[in-house]
């Protein structure tokens, strides 16, 4: 027979009592419990050394209350999130809204959305193309010559307008200067449509045609509403690429956000003149200005 081990049984508090002259909480009555925790938690056999589930491994919140659900049905439940919609870029449906055919764009994913529009859309029967910038997502536009005011630009004596097809997609009408004295090339723009908060650049394009004269002090300016506009003069006669579509830098600028457009409206101005000296000009020929974000 082994051992027999005595049992102290405490002895019950005596003369114990509540008082009840001033109201106070019970508080119920702490026992000392002789626990180890240093001690190996004993697990059942043939479990091994399974780990534990946590709490929150097994219980997910619904609807406010806890429910204990499987691994399985929690990667169900993810599943079925609600699928996130690809964002649009900024100003699209008010872009679209110019384009010449109905486009059907795909909002299903955004690397499908971004590269439906990457190639271009023609806007205004062929005035202005639209698309976007594959570096930084922004908006891009394209002010075809049609698109531009251009001084004596209805007379076929002074200016030839010249249907031009580059590519499959590409197919536009550019002015084709003849012989003028006052050369006046002038474009706007509503900068609400394009990306905010981005530094932008203008740029001319043209050709410089080997029959070239008197473009030796031609004025860029660009205008910015409650700025102060930037101007600069430039010798198209030193163009050594003849008959190519060149870049001729305007200036720059950088957008406001939303939240100020939305209180005024700000439109830039683009401009490519000589009207002082009044020489005899011909062989420049425009294809149209460019708004893009600055590399």
């Amino acid at each position: 027979m082994g051992t027999r081990h005595s049992i102290n049984i405490p002895k019950e508090r005596e003369g114990m009592r509540v008082k009840t002259e001033e109201p106070r909480k019970l508080r119920p009555e702490r026992r000392k419990t002789n626990v180890n925790y240093n001690a190996t938690v004993q697990r059942p056999r043939g479990e091994g050394n399974e780990k534990l589930e946590s709490p929150s491994d097994s219980l997910v919140k619904l609807g406010g209350k806890s429910s204990s659900i499987n691994k399985a049905a929690t990667i169900n439940i993810r599943s079925q999130l609600p699928y996130k919609r690809a964002q649009l870029p900024h100003y699209l449906n008010e872009i679209l809204k110019e384009a010449d055919s109905p486009l059907e764009i795909d909002k299903s994913s955004t690397d499908g959305l971004y590269e439906q529009l990457y190639n271009g859309v023609h806007l205004k029967q062929n005035k202005q193309k639209y698309w976007i910038d594959r570096t930084n997502k922004a908006n891009c536009f394209m002010l075809y010559a049609e698109d531009l005011s251009i001084t004596w630009g209805k007379d076929n004596r002074y200016w030839n307008w010249v249907d031009i097809k580059e590519t499959s997609d590409e197919n536009f009408i550019a002015a084709e200067l003849k012989r003028v004295c006052w050369l006046e090339v002038c474009g706007s723009f509503d900068t609400a449509a394009l990306t905010p908060e981005t530094l932008y650049e203008v740029v001319f394009v043209v050709k410089i045609k080997e029959n070239a004269d008197g473009l030796e002090s031609i004025t860029l300016r660009l205008i910015i509403p409650n700025k102060s506009s930037n101007e600069l003069t430039v010798n198209l006669m030193n163009v050594t690429e003849r008959e190519k579509w060149i870049e001729v830098p305007v200036g720059e600028f950088f957008t406001s956000n939303e939240f100020k457009r939305k209180k005024k409206r700000e439109e830039i101005e683009i401009f490519l003149y000589e009207t002082e000296k009044l020489d005899w000009k011909q062989g420049l020929v425009i294809k149209g200005i460019v708004i893009r974000p600055k590399a």
